[in-house]
């Protein structure tokens, strides 16, 4: 494993070490080749994109499909010590204007944007006039016109692997049975890219249904027997049932 990678896995996020398939993931990025990870919520995802792109030369640029995900993660990347910036509509022209600056100059470690202004003419030509050092394309299930979340402009992605040859790309989903996992393969273009697919077992989170009698009545004995002192979250199909509830 990358002993740089390490380094910046202690120094900037704080962990001692990699967890599951994230060591392999980031060396082979590292190294320049494609790669499709399927992983769970909150099993490390973005650490496969953002450290490579912080060890590798140049900025790793990072598709997104919602503002209020890019401004999350920059902002938590800034505060851990990361040059990272958004190009998207919520920046005026003077601030996207510097963000292209930086960008050209070298200055930022990842770049965040959505499909849509990554695919005009005028943000391809800015970026191969740029140090790119990755492409992640997160949330990849987008790309899937059987998917509930299909975006069309994830489609156009797959011009990405002509326009940018020597850039390893990597796409990253928690949502992607056999059938969407080939085909997001099939639309981005990422024939030669190792497929990673992590376990999304939960020992901590178990499963159960019953059938509805009393309602209340089943809650209160559920809290009691099980989860006494414990904290919890109740879902109600109605605010009037959650008021009722609590």
């Amino acid at each position: 494993m990358n002993e740089t990678a390490i380094e910046v896995l202690r120094r900037v996020f704080g962990y001692e070490s990699f967890r599951g398939q994230q060591a392999e993931i980031i060396d082979r990025t590292v190294q320049g080749q494609d790669s499709l990870v399927l992983m769970p919520t909150g099993g490390g995802k973005s650490l496969c994109y953002q450290i490579p792109s912080i060890v590798r030369a140049g900025a790793g640029l990072v598709v997104s499909p919602l503002i209020a995900l890019m401004q999350d993660q920059v902002a938590a990347l800034r505060q851990a010590g990361v040059a990272a910036a958004a190009l998207n509509s919520s920046l005026t022209p003077g601030e996207a204007a510097a963000v292209e600056r930086a960008l050209l100059a070298g200055e930022l470690d990842l770049v965040y944007m959505a499909p849509e202004r990554l695919m005009t003419e005028r943000t391809l030509d800015l970026l191969e006039r740029a140090p790119i050092a990755l492409i992640a394309i997160d949330e990849a299930h987008c790309v899937s016109q059987w998917g509930h979340d299909f975006r069309p402009e994830y489609l156009a992605l797959s011009a990405l692997a002509g326009r940018f040859p020597e850039v390893p790309r990597i796409a990253l989903t928690a949502t992607a049975d056999a059938a969407t996992r080939r085909e997001i393969v099939e639309r981005l273009a990422l024939d030669g890219a190792q497929v990673f697919i992590s376990g999304f077992d939960r020992p901590n989170i178990a499963y159960a249904v019953q059938p509805k009698q009393n309602a209340r009545q089943q809650l209160l004995r559920f809290l009691r027997e099980a989860h006494q002192g414990d904290a919890g979250i109740v879902y109600c199909m109605s605010r009037r049932k959650v008021e009722e509830t609590a």
